[in-house]
């Protein structure tokens, strides 16, 4: 049983390795590094982030939150004029469908055995 689960975990750090070694995944540590680096980004990211915790504490206060929100549009209006910035959201997106995908299919397939 145990080699068996050995070969289970095998298997998946190959599935893990092969989705680090593609381009996709390559490019996406790229433009994640480059956006870290980018200190104008990052500021308007962090702003975005704290007006989230304040919106948060407005509707526990239940208090009005527009003007937050504007904000946040406007950040991140600011924030897709930078081309490096929708690439990362896109390459984010776009590794998710591929994660959700490959949970779903392996959630199938075990459903299949079991059932």
């Amino acid at each position: 049983m145990e080699k068996r689960l050995n070969d289970i975990k095998d298997e998946i750090n190959s599935l893990v390795d092969y989705i680090k070694d593609s381009d996709k995944y390559k490019r996406y540590i790229i433009v994640r590094d480059k956006i870290h680096s980018n200190e104008e980004i990052m500021s308007k990211i962090n702003k975005i982030k704290s007006l989230q915790k304040e919106i948060v504490k407005l509707e526990y206060n239940k208090q009005d939150i527009k003007e937050k929100d504007k904000e946040i549009e406007l950040l991140l209006e600011e924030l897709n004029t930078y081309p490096i910035y929708v690439e990362y959201n896109y390459l984010v997106e776009d590794l998710n469908y591929e994660m959700k995908y490959i949970k779903d299919t392996l959630e199938e397939e075990i459903n299949k055995i079991v059932n």
